[in-house]
């Protein structure tokens, strides 16, 4: 009897290690987990939404370059976050970044950057950063940081609050908090 339950918990105790270890060799690639970071946000934020669109579904747009293929579909299309479907906008001009609630920007430079967090300043768009110097800084929302770093984002809580944006506090805690300037901490 006694043999019985050591093996049984033995056999437990392995099971549940074997599951660990083998979920730890399971990696999702780094795009994998922005995009389910993206998902997340959604449904930890509050805005406003002035868009012309129906209020039941947000629209991420991605500014030019893509580094995410299919993932954003695979990761959101046909879920829902806080009641709201997912539609994804490839945007290439910047006459059209004002047509999401969210908008993703990677590989952009300073000065089109500049013109972009212009032409939406007044807008209820929260914008999102991959790993762009000084984005927060700048007047971006939600930048990306480098993959081993303490934070995996950071956030400007003064400009999204200038957006009409209200993060959860719990989201707030795992973010590094970024204003426009450094030294007012």
């Amino acid at each position: 009897m006694f043999i019985k339950k050591i093996n049984k918990k033995f056999l437990i105790t392995s099971i549940i290690l074997f599951s660990l270890v083998k979920l730890s060799y399971c990696q999702y690639s780094e795009y994998e987990i922005k995009a389910a970071y993206i998902f997340n946000f959604a449904k930890f934020i509050e805005w406003t939404n002035t868009i012309d669109s129906p209020k039941d579904i947000i629209i991420l747009g991605i500014y030019k370059h893509d580094p995410y293929g299919i993932i954003l579909e695979k990761t959101m299309v046909g879920r829902k976050a806080n009641g709201k479907s997912w539609k994804i906008l490839r945007i290439n001009k910047i006459s059209d970044v004002d047509k999401c609630h969210i908008l993703f920007l990677s590989d952009v430079g300073k000065y089109e950057l500049g013109i972009i967090l212009n032409r939406i300043k007044n807008k209820h768009i929260l914008t999102i950063g991959d790993e762009i110097d000084d984005f927060c800084e700048i007047g971006g929302i939600v930048n990306f940081t480098p993959q081993f770093s303490q934070n995996q984002f950071e956030i400007n809580n003064k400009v999204a609050n200038q957006h009409g944006i209200t993060f959860n506090p719990k989201l707030l805690k795992l973010a590094k908090i970024v204003s426009y300037n450094e030294d007012e901490f």
